[in-house]
């Protein structure tokens, strides 16, 4: 049976694919500046809970490793090969780069203290 944090994984998961399938399709990344903030915020709580996932099912991670900051070093990486598949694929880079990255960061961090409390707590119940 599966786990409270790993039914609100898939959840999270995807209602992220959609609404970045959907984002591209009509170019909402495009028309609204701030449209990826959201979408960072729910990345990080994707991979946050994607951790207490992989604990669920018992899959190479220790619940040693189920800490905020492993959470959010975790995250932090995500991120940062996101930004670099982006420049990778030809986003094109704007004239404020490196604020748009950092803030890019910044949401999926928070996403990432989000989504590990949520957990913690899913796992408590």
């Amino acid at each position: 049976m599966l786990k409270l944090p790993t039914i609100f994984f898939f959840i999270s998961f995807t209602l992220l694919a959609v609404v970045h399938i959907i984002a591209l399709k009509l170019f909402l990344y495009w028309k609204y500046t701030w449209f990826d903030i959201p979408m960072h915020i729910l990345g990080g709580i994707v991979v946050a809970l994607g951790l207490y996932t992989l604990n669920d099912i018992r899959f190479l991670v220790p619940d040693r490793y189920l800490r905020l900051f492993s959470v959010v070093l975790l995250v932090l990486t995500v991120g940062l090969l996101w930004e670099v598949f982006e420049l990778a694929i030809g986003i094109p880079i704007e004239e404020d780069y490196a604020v748009d990255t950092a803030t890019d960061l910044a949401m999926g961090v928070t996403g990432a203290v989000f989504g590990y409390i949520v957990g913690r707590a899913l796992r408590r119940l």
